[in-house]
């Protein structure tokens, strides 16, 4: 059956009109017409009934309009997968980023990117942030992503953003009281998990106390974790606490597997950066890519 056809049919059913479909289509309503006796053959069918209203799909018909909707919609996919196949104008911007930018606050922004810049194809990796400025550094990657500002030579760093860190703990510890908050003093205190020393919000974190006067020597490390999760997960089943990003954890203190408390000292938060090197903006579409996340980055995370 002539795929064309079947679009046709969907034109018709859609503007209620043989005679709209056909202008629309910039065909003759008589070759409308003979495209659409053609579908009633091959089914051995009637597909339409006409009336003083326009025309009305019976039975037959509304199963085709559904059945023709995909067909249409497969085809097109079809015909646009092989242009790109085709096209050498399809270029890739490779990503790396800081697991916790990765997993929570960059894929919609690549996602919002990718609709509007249909020759646009991103690679994404996650990776500890010493690791994404080392990928950044040997051009291994164009774009990066981390939670720490960086003051490398030859690394174009921008703030983006700024994170709440949040203290938290399980539902099931009854060593926390009930207060609204917690001071560093007394999170020291408690079996606390942390990342690996390449992690950028573990230095963060580490800066944190130091600010405010304790050493890390002095804080009760239970365990060091590779991941965000893995911490989300230990510190749900009740072996420790931890310090996180609040973006990581929005859905966990939503539904209630996870308790925070506000961390009373000061600037307890992290900067979410772009860093690239400046020979980047030498390449128009990566260029094009970063200026839109010095403008809309923010507005268009996750």
């Amino acid at each position: 059956m002539n795929i064309y056809n079947l679009m046709s049919f969907i034109e018709i059913i859609e503007e209620n009109s043989i005679s709209k479909a056909a202008k629309k289509l910039h065909l003759t309503q008589s070759a409308l017409s003979q495209q659409l006796k053609s579908i009633e053959k091959v089914l051995d069918c009637k597909l339409l009934v006409r009336s003083n209203k326009g025309v009305i799909p019976t039975e037959e018909g509304k199963i085709v309009f559904k059945y023709a909707g995909i067909f249409s919609s497969l085809y097109n996919n079809m015909i646009e997968e092989i242009e790109e196949c085709h096209s050498d104008e399809i270029k890739e911007i490779r990503i790396v980023s800081s697991g916790s930018v990765c997993e929570y606050l960059i894929p919609c922004t690549l996602y919002t990117y990718k609709e509007k810049n249909k020759d646009i194809k991103f690679s994404t990796k996650s990776d500890y942030t010493k690791n994404v400025v080392d990928l950044i550094l040997s051009r291994g990657a164009d774009v990066g992503f981390v939670t720490v500002p960086i003051y490398e030579k030859g690394i174009e760093c921008i703030k983006l953003y700024k994170s709440d860190l949040v203290f938290i703990y399980s539902p099931k510890n009854k060593d926390i009281l009930i207060s609204e908050n917690i001071s560093l003093k007394e999170v020291a205190s408690l079996p606390f998990i942390i990342g690996p020393e390449e992690s950028g919000i573990r230095k963060t974190i580490e800066d944190i106390f130091h600010k405010n006067s304790i050493s890390f020597n002095n804080v009760n490390v239970h365990m060091e974790l590779g991941s965000i999760e893995s911490i989300k997960t230990s510190v749900m089943e009740n072996h420790g606490v931890s310090i996180v990003p609040y973006i990581s954890v929005k859905k966990e203190l939503y539904t209630g597997t996870l308790k925070s408390r506000t961390i009373e000292e000061a600037d307890v938060e992290c900067h979410i950066c772009m860093i690239y090197q400046k020979e980047q903006l030498q390449e128009e579409y990566i260029k094009g890519f970063i200026n839109y996340m010095k403008k809309f980055g923010r507005d268009t995370f996750c």
